[in-house]
This record gives structure tokens, sequence and C-alpha cells, in this order.
């Protein structure tokens, strides 16, 4: 185990989690704030995902460039300014070119530890410490609303919650400086011939696992980041108490993760997976038709899918990792662009509750996708 590879993404991880969801829950200030539509207000997302995609995509030339510390460090650098972009910003187009810089700043610090916890790992502690990772991003998601409404009750005010928020990536850039990091100070090693061939014998499947994965995360966002407007709009509850259910969402998903954590399951993560996403499904239902506290459980069923994915992958593709997660964060953003786009667009023509419906085939093609791999991929 090289320790120091997993304390910092563990860090790294909390603060994307705790940034990236800190403006679910004041969306709906957000929009009206600066008076704009369910469609205009999720360009706020969609914009941060088109540069998330960018970052993704584009870390692997960082890395063969620049170490993996000083890569890490310019993403942290360049959240803190976003996030005073974004807490500063008087009109809407400034308030979106922020929310592009604040994108490209997460896709550099939500890859990196993705790649140095399999490093960093024993093969039979992989699964458990890639939990332990996505297990930060869900204390951090915990986090988010209760800060967001924290900061909300006390100043009155959305823009200080963003500033708060850039307390995190500062403090991520002070901790990289720490002496036991200076390991991460080399480059990632390449061979052009090695990546060549890696790339042309490689690049199907693990678009194919990349897509999977991506439909499930869409709905788990399009969940978290639309459950406070749905409070607000079907229920009738406040800002504060609609924050509260995109807690109890965030309390389920660190539960979820913390078990996969704690214990090690015998079952392929195909299976896992395959469980996940059916149960997923049923509570979305459940949360629309019944009680929307069932909404907030998909975050428990959802919570294993990401780390066991990862864990798949890297057992895939060893010697190409960083390729594949690459692929993996750029396909996020591609597909979380979509979502937000056409979840705004359906709220906007008929109501957030058909919208999370529709929303459902997400979690049906990621289901069969899961079940087809070893069918067209036979490795």
């Amino acid at each position: 185990m090289i320790w120091p590879f997993i304390f910092l993404s563990y860090a790294s991880l909390f603060v994307f989690g705790l940034t990236d969801n800190i403006r679910g829950p004041l969306f709906p200030e957000i929009m009206k704030q600066f008076a704009v539509s369910d469609s205009m207000g999720s360009l706020m997302f969609a914009l941060s995902n088109i540069s998330g995609f960018f970052a993704s995509y584009g870390c692997r030339y960082l890395l063969r460039r620049y170490d993996r510390l000083s890569v890490l460090q310019g993403g942290a650098i360049s959240l803190t300014l976003s996030l005073w972009g974004l807490a500063t910003s008087t009109i809407f187009p400034v308030f979106l070119l922020c929310s592009f810089i604040f994108g490209l700043s997460l896709g550099v610090i939500g890859l990196v530890p993705n790649i140095l916890v399999p490093m960093g790992s024993s093969p039979h502690r992989k699964q458990q410490m890639l939990s332990g990772l996505h297990t930060m991003y869900g204390l951090a998601s915990l986090l988010a609303p209760l800060l967001a409404a924290s900061v909300e009750y006390l100043s009155g005010n959305w823009r200080w919650t963003f500033a708060t928020a850039s307390l995190a990536p500062l403090g991520l850039l002070a901790y990289t400086f720490h002496p036991s990091h200076k390991s991460l100070h080399t480059k990632a090693s390449f061979s052009a011939e090695a990546h060549k061939a890696n790339k042309q014998k490689n690049f199907r499947p693990q678009l194919f696992l990349a897509i999977m994965l991506s439909l499930a995360v869409a709905a788990e966002i399009m969940i978290s980041s639309r459950l406070a407007l749905y409070m607000q709009r079907t229920w009738n509850y406040n800002m504060e108490a609609s924050s509260l259910y995109v807690s109890y969402f965030f309390v389920c998903m660190m539960a979820g993760r913390l078990l996969f954590t704690l214990v090690h399951f015998k079952r392929s993560p195909q299976f896992h997976l395959t469980l996940s996403l059916i149960a997923t499904g049923l509570f979305t239902l459940a949360g629309v038709f019944i009680h929307p506290l069932f909404l907030t459980v998909t975050g428990f069923t959802i919570a294993p899918f990401y780390p066991l994915t990862i864990s798949w992958v890297s057992t895939e593709f060893p010697e190409d990792l960083d390729s594949a997660v690459s692929y993996m964060m750029a396909t996020d953003s591609i597909m979380l662009i979509a979502m937000h786009l056409g979840i705004g667009k359906l709220t906007d023509l008929f109501s957030i509750k058909t919208a999370i419906l529709a929303g459902l085939s997400f979690v049906v093609i990621s289901l069969l996708m899961v079940n087809s791999f070893k069918y067209f991929f036979r490795r």
C-alpha cells in the first residue's frame, strides 16, 4: 500500500464532492437571482460538464508533460478562483463563464484520485480502497447541502456559500505541499508504441464501459441535483427543508459506499452492478408515486456503482488505466450535459416529476450494458 497516494486521493475527492454538490441546493435561488428559466438555469450544470469533458480528456496529455502533483495543484488553484467568480458574478453570462472554469477544475481534481488509488492499493484491497475513496465523495456530498442551508440561514445570501466552499480547495492546495507527497513529483511513464497499441486494442471496450458508467452517474446526478427543486415545486418545501432531503440522499449514499469499504463481497462486480441498478429503478418509481423519501434511498442503491466500475476497469485494463479513467470521466461529462439540458427542457415543457421519470431510461440502458459486456467483448 502506498498511503500518501491514498490520503491525497481521499482529500481530493472530498473537495470534488463538496464543491460539485454545493450547486444543487442553490439552484432555485440562483434561477430567482438571475430571473432565468429551467432550461437556461441548466446551462450552469451543462457548461461545467462541457469543460469537464475537455479537462478529463486532456488530462492524459497533461500527465505526460507534468507530474501528477503539479496537475493537481493547478486544478486546486483554478477551482478556488472559479468559486470566487461564482460568488461575485453580477450577470448570468459571467456566472456561466465561471461555471465553465469550475468544470475544468473539477475535471482535473476528479480524475487524478481515480488513477492514484488503484496504483497505491494492493490487489486484494483495491475494491475496498476505491469504495473508501468514493465514500469521501458521499461524505462531502452529505455536507454540501448542510453547508448551503447553514450559510443561507446565517447570511441570507447564496453567494456566501460559494465563497465559503472555496476554503476546501485552498486547504487541498496547502496539503499538497506536505513532504510525504514528493513521490508524486514524477511524470506518468508512457511508451509511445505501447500506448498506441493499447489504445487500438482497448478503445471499444473502454468506451463501452465508460458509457455504461456515465448513464448510471447521469441517473444519480439527476436525482441529487433536482431533488431540492422537486421538493419545493411538488411538496412546497422551503430552501432549508428541501436541502435536508438532499442531505438524506447523501447520507444513504455514504452508507452504501461505507458498506462496500468495510465488507469485501465475493460476488462479481457485474452481479452487484446489476443489483444496484434494479434497486435504483424501483426506488425511483416508489419515490415519485408513493413518497419522496424513497428517492433519497436511491443514494444507497446507486452508491457502489462508481467504485465497483473503477475496480472492474482497473482489472480489465491494468496497463492502460490512465486512458480508461480518462474516457470514463470525459464520457461522464458528455452524458451529464445531455442529462441536464434534457431534464431542464422536460421540466419546462411538462413538470419536474415527468422529467425524473424520463430519467429512468438512463438506468435501464446501463443495466442492459452491464449484462452484455461479456457478449460483445469476450476477454
